[in-house]
Order: structure tokens, then C-alpha cells, then sequence
């Protein structure tokens, strides 16, 4: 599948874009997916631990490895097992560490981290997919256990309020098409990590005369949002900016990674499925995109949304459509 363009891929100093992907999935050892990377793009696989690895000097930056579990990236579980009065020597805590990470595979996710890509190589992506789903690994549908993501955190063309708040619009006007044209894992819809924005924040967003400062728009947002658990999660974005006004206001602050991007959470991981791709949900997202970059379908939508109105309806499908037709 082509990777479609968004209307904007510079920032506004001129220099490209970047995206950076987030894998979900189990099924395969992580090391054997490290050397699948280094393979592709170069690096060499560096392990801290069973749970931790990182592929280093890639083409495009460090890939990072690991079991998705802050406990067992830690290993808290020696501090129980020492406080039993059990001194645990090199190989006891390796023989621990390998059964820990056997048992792990049953229910916590693997996860490979991308660096940031520049965007006009974001489909060189497309290989690494195609390899990880001839290596076998399971996705979100492999089991009613797993609720695994495919997340991407999209540098933005510009860190202005006007610009964030054209996104985020976009963002909430094309939210329910997004959900089902996903059809999102009916076991991560009821787990907590994509909870939907409240609907008076989207309606507070919309409204035309909404015209915020970037500290309105951050306190806004976090009075209504104060956590990471939303399908389009601004904490890491709003923490670029103001990092001290951002974790006073943010019940998990000690997991949010400060960066000049979106971080996009909605999607699942499919990554076992042959028909699924990357390139898939990146091309939805890219109607985003399209949308926050329309000032005349924003306040058209924007305003049959907030009138409850079958124009609202009419206006997306009218939307949507001329960009499925368009040539990329």
C-alpha cells in the first residue's frame, strides 16, 4: 500500500518532518526481532536485560526493545524475592530473569520503538512490517488477553496555538469515523488507554470563538484531560512546551516523554494480519492531516457538529470521499 503525503511535511524552519512509530505485539523473542532490524537498517543489538534492548546507529537512530512492563524493565520482582531472605546470585537472577520473561509472553507486550523517521521515508517502514509478520508475531486479535496498539507521534509543522488547536479539531470532527474504520479491539476499547476526550472539552474546542492563548489552550486541556489516556494524547506535546505547567497538572507525569509531537494512540496492532499495514493507519491519519490544513471544512463541520445537524454527516462522507479519490 502507498504511503499517502500529508499537505504539510516541513516545519517551519524548513526542515522535514519526522514520525516515530510505536509496535505492540508478542510471539517472537526480542532479540531475534533486533537482529530482523538490524538486518533492515543497519546498528548493532546491544541487550541491558531479557526485557530491555536497544539496535543502535540505524540509519535512522537507536530502535529500542522491551517488554512493555515498567515492573519488569526494573525488575522490581528481585526486591520481593531477596526481602523472602533469598540471595540471589548471577546465575539464580538469570534462570529468574528468563522464566519472568517467559511468563510475560502470556499477556504483556513486546514493544519496538522507532527513532524519529523523516517523513518522506516513513515507507521505508513497509519492509519491517512484512518481516515481523513472516516471523510470526501476534497482534492485538490473537487473543481476547491482548490489547496491543500501534501508536505514532507526528512531529508537528509548527508549534504555534493556532496550529495545535486546527489539529486537534480536525482530530475530534474525524474521531468516531477513525473508530470505525479501525474497528477497534473490543479489549482495548474497555481498557483504560484510549478513553474518549470528554464531550464538553470537544464541544469547548469547536465552538468558533474558541480562540486561545498557548497557556489557555494547555490549561484547558489539562483541566479536562489530566492524564495520557486518550486516543490522541497531548501530554507529551504540551510538556515540550511547558514542561513545569504540564506534570503539575498530570496524575502519571513520570511517564510522559516531553516531544514536539502528537502522540497518536487509537489504532491497533494487527501485526500478524496480512492485509493489515502501517501504511494503513497512517494513510487515516494523514485525513486528519488533510482536515486541520481546511479552515473552510473545519468551520463547516465544526459547526453542523455542534448543531447536532444531518449536515454534519453529509459534510464528512463529502470529505472523506474526495480524499479517498484524490491523487496522492
Amino acid at each position: 500500500m502507498k504511503w499517502e503525503k500529508p499537505p504539510i511535511v516541513e516545519k517551519d524552519d524548513g526542515t522535514l518532518r519526522h514520525v516515530g512509530f510505536e509496535l505492540e505485539f508478542t510471539g517472537v523473542d526480542l532479540t531475534r526481532v533486533g537482529h530482523t532490524v538490524s538486518s533492515l537498517y543497519g546498528g548493532v543489538l546491544k541487550s541491558e536485560s531479557p526485557f530491555q534492548h536497544r539496535v543502535e546507529g540505524t540509519e535512522f537512530g537507536d530502535f529500542i526493545l522491551e517488554v512493555d512492563s515498567i515492573q519488569l524493565k526494573e525488575r522490581s520482582y528481585k526486591q520481593f524475592i531477596e526481602g523472602l531472605g533469598l540471595k540471589l546470585d548471577e546465575k539464580t537472577t538469570e534462570k529468574v530473569d528468563d522464566t519472568v520473561y517467559d511468563i510475560s509472553k502470556i499477556a504483556v507486550p513486546f514493544e519496538l520503538v522507532t527513532p524519529p523517521i523523516p517523513i518522506d521515508r516513513i515507507s521505508e517502514l513497509s519492509k519491517l512490517k512484512e518481516a515481523l509478520f513472516k516471523m510470526h508475531c501476534k497482534g492485538t486479535r490473537a487473543s481476547f488477553l491482548y490489547g496491543f496498539g500501534m501508536q505514532f507521534n507526528p512531529e508537528l509543522p509548527s508549534l504555534k496555538a493556532k496550529t495545535i488547536l486546527s489539529y486537534m479539531r480536525a482530530f475530534f470532527l474525524l474521531q468516531d469515523w477513525l473508530k470505525s474504520e479501525i474497528n477497534v479491539d473490543m479489549t482495548r476499547r474497555v481498557m483504560p488507554f484510549i478513553n474518549d476526550f470528554p464531550q464538553t472539552y470537544i464541544i469547548k474546542i469547536l465552538q468558533p470563538d474558541y480562540d486561545p492563548s498557548m497557556s489557555q489552550l494547555i490549561d484547558d486541556y489539562l483541566a479536562e484531560n489530566p492524564t495520557r489516556n486518550r486516543p490522541l494524547d497531548m501530554t507529551c506535546l504540551f510538556a515540550h512546551i511547558d514542561k513545569e505547567r504540564t506534570f503539575s497538572m498530570v496524575e502519571d507525569y513520570k511517564l510522559i516523554k516531553p516531544r514536539p509531537t502528537f502522540h497518536y494512540r487509537l489504532p491497533d496492532c494487527r501485526i500478524d494480519e496480512e492485509v493489515w499495514s502501517l501504511a494503513l493507519e497512517w494513510n487515516r491519519w494523514v485525513k486528519v492531516e488533510k482536515l486541520a490544513n481546511d479552515k473552510k471544512a473545519i468551520v463547516e463541520m465544526s459547526k453542523a457538529y455542534l448543531q447536532k445537524s444531518n449536515t454534519f454527516k453529509s459534510l464528512l462522507n463529502s470529505f472523506i470521499e474526495f480524499f479517498k479519490n484524490e491523487k496522492s
